[in-house]
């Protein structure tokens, strides 16, 4: 494993105690004043930009390179370097040795862009100034030759590093203001994630009298050890849309006429540790980075993930229509909290919030088959970062659409639909998973050659799954599956139908149960136990596989009928649906190779029957899985089932 000089360098870094946070972004007369004597000033280095070209070109917006720029190429993974002329210096006040917020000042970019909207009007930003926003401490604004301030710089993830003489920001938005939006005439970019920011801008003022504090003795206090325990939430979230694509592979979309494109969406995702008595250190090291402090974990790169999802409610029927794949997370910039053991730990009370640009990142997007999502493990070896099992990262390519949610134009076009986006962390040892994962309606909506993401709800912990079927209310509706191999729910809603079905040979009244089965994290892992993938710092994850086959039991006295709309994954591929069969005893479905119920997944299941619902009437349902060495083949959970046996006969609930 290479050691990260940054993470060597903070080894001993000291966050703040409870002041501003880092995000959610706070009013400026919300900051206590910093005095003279405690700023810090930072001046040179390079500043970094990475544009979402497609993003700003689908909107008829055309970016060139200035003539005095060193850069050469725009795409997706270039990052545009521009040297820092020094100049007054951006000012910032330290808390502990952490980094708190802007207080003042400038620093000036040589070797700019330039942005033309379809009108013709160009916007230069051949020499740009970074200015602390007067508005909001946590926030730069970026200004063109101009002088206004079209786009700023918000969540940040920052640290000082090389013993507080550099400041690293990792990852941070750039995003148009809502002048610059309405001025192209593209009201979908007000607020947007345009572009993805990183800089190394050396510190030339610091305190007289300044020395780095020291990290106390001890350590941190992992899951596990003396009683703590982990247990990470999902406090806010907001869904971004980032680009999309024709059919053809042509930028753009066309709003599903003519053509059915991949729309891709992000969030941003702000979490917080509790605050309990016995509330554990949660390791956040960066892939490929050796952690100072001895932890029990197979490794020493430990650190969260976040994935993302997107749901459909049409008829009563509740469908995933999009999964992202996994964000590897890096840093967390601690806020509002005392974090004694610097930015790689997430100590008690600390929050912060992975914005658009980091979460779009293509070199932290992997897919969700390379970690075990019960125990938190990254399988490292062979992954698509580490290919050939060297302990050197690699440079995984990215068009934009690799590892992102995407969903297709025709499946945010279905009238008369209700659509939510959820997100959530997978947190190793988290005790509680539902906690860390929350969801909010969207309205998305094609409108000036962009999607958008439309209204959003207000925030709801816990899964889409407990919004479409609340357990509270209806217990034998919306059960758990907790087993040692990880976590799902099955619920069920039923409908009473207007007719029955052609062609099912059933009359009189029938009913439609749909039964969503949502894989939280039940996996069988098959791991690699051959060197030199068998050690924890090498771990290979060969085979990640979930839920095979989903089976509900029946009785010969009451018809069952499939649909041709029996079964509901996340694509619009009809060839690799589940096959559904109503035999003698059950009504089963199974999987397709290679479109297994894996993690962080819901598929639907519906059948049509006579029978009437009852809440008491409780049948054994069984989801099939993998099985292997000490892993069982199926597991078993009680929910409400169609009594298709006698309708007066209570067997079945004895």
């Amino acid at each position: 494993m290479r050691v990260s000089a940054l993470t060597l360098a903070i080894a001993c870094f000291i966050a703040p105690l409870p002041l501003t946070a880092a995000t959610p972004d706070v009013p400026l007369d919300a900051v206590s004043e910093t005095k003279a004597a405690d700023t810090w000033i930072i001046n040179g280095g390079t500043f970094k930009l990475r544009l979402n070209m497609e993003r700003l070109s689908g909107q008829g917006l055309e970016v060139t390179l200035s003539d005095n720029s060193a850069a050469t190429s725009l795409g997706f993974q270039d990052f545009l370097r521009f040297p820092v002329d020094p100049s007054d210096g951006l000012e910032f006040a330290v808390s502990n040795g952490a980094i708190r917020h802007f207080t003042g000042g400038k620093v000036f970019a040589y070797g700019g862009f330039k942005v033309q909207s379809a009108a013709g009007e160009t916007f230069n930003y051949s020499r740009f100034e970074l200015r602390a926003d007067p508005e909001n401490p946590q926030r730069l604004q970026m200004i063109g030759a101009d002088g206004t301030p079209w786009f700023y710089v918000n969540h940040m993830m920052f640290k000082l590093t090389d013993d507080y003489y550099n400041f690293y920001m990792r990852s941070a938005d750039l995003n148009a203001t809502a002048a610059f939006a309405e001025r192209v005439g593209a009201p979908t970019l007000a607020d947007a994630y345009i572009g993805e920011v990183q800089f190394n801008i050396p510190v030339v003022q610091r305190p007289r009298g300044f020395s780095a504090p020291q990290a106390p003795l001890g350590g941190p206090d992992f899951h596990g050890t003396n009683g703590f325990l982990a247990d990470v939430l999902l406090s806010d979230f907001t869904m971004q849309f980032s680009r999309c694509r024709r059919s053809t592979g042509a930028n753009g979309c066309q709003g599903g006429v003519g053509d059915n494109g991949e729309v891709v969406f992000t969030p941003s995702s702000t979490r917080r540790n509790t605050n309990n008595a016995n509330t554990a250190d949660v390791p956040w090291y960066e892939k490929f980075t050796v952690s100072p402090y001895a932890y029990p974990y197979p490794g020493n790169d430990q650190h969260p993930y976040l994935i993302w999802n997107i749901y459909r409610v049409t008829d009563g029927q509740l469908e995933q229509i999009g999964a992202s794949g996994i964000k590897h997370a890096f840093l967390t910039v601690n806020s509002g909290c005392a974090s004694p053991f610097g930015l790689h730990i997430l100590s008690r009370n600390c929050g912060d919030t992975y914005g658009v640009g980091n979460n779009d990142a293509w070199r932290d997007l992997g897919p969700r088959s390379e970690v075990v999502p019960s125990t938190g493990r990254f399988g490292r070896c062979f992954s698509i970062f580490d290919t050939n099992c060297d302990g050197n990262e690699d440079n995984p390519s990215s068009s934009g659409y690799r590892d992102r949610l995407i969903v297709r134009e025709s499946q945010m076009l279905v009238p008369n639909s209700q659509f939510y986006s959820e997100s959530w962390y997978v947190i190793q040892d988290d005790i509680n998973i539902y906690n860390t994962m929350g969801h909010q309606t969207m309205a998305p909506n094609f409108t000036g050659n962009a999607w958008a993401v439309g209204t959003q709800g207000a925030f709801v912990p816990g899964p889409v799954l407990d919004t479409w079927v609340d357990p509270t209310a209806n217990p034998t509706h919306n059960v758990r599956l907790d087993t040692r191999d990880g976590h799902a729910k099955i619920a069920v809603k039923v409908k009473t139908l207007a007719s029955c079905p052609g062609g099912s040979g059933l009359s009189g009244t029938c009913y439609r149960y749909d039964y969503a089965v949502n894989n939280f994290d039940l996996t069988h892992a098959v791991l690699n136990t051959s060197p030199p993938a068998d050690s924890g710092a090498n771990l290979q994850v060969m085979s990640n596989l979930g839920i095979l086959s989903f089976s509900i039991p029946r009785g010969s006295d009451q018809a069952v009928f499939l649909e041709a709309s029996d079964f509901a994954d996340i694509d619009i591929d009809a060839g690799n649906d589940w096959n559904g069969v109503a035999g003698a005893q059950n009504v089963t479905w199974t999987s397709v190779a290679g479109n297994e119920l894996n993690w962080g997944e819901l598929f639907r299941f519906s059948l049509v029957t006579n029978a009437a619902p009852n809440s008491n009437f409780v049948g054994e349902v069984t989801l099939g899985m993998p099985g292997g060495a000490g892993q069982p083949t199926s597991y078993a959970v009680n929910i409400m089932i169609p009594n298709t046996y006698d309708l007066f006969s209570d067997s079945m609930e004895d």
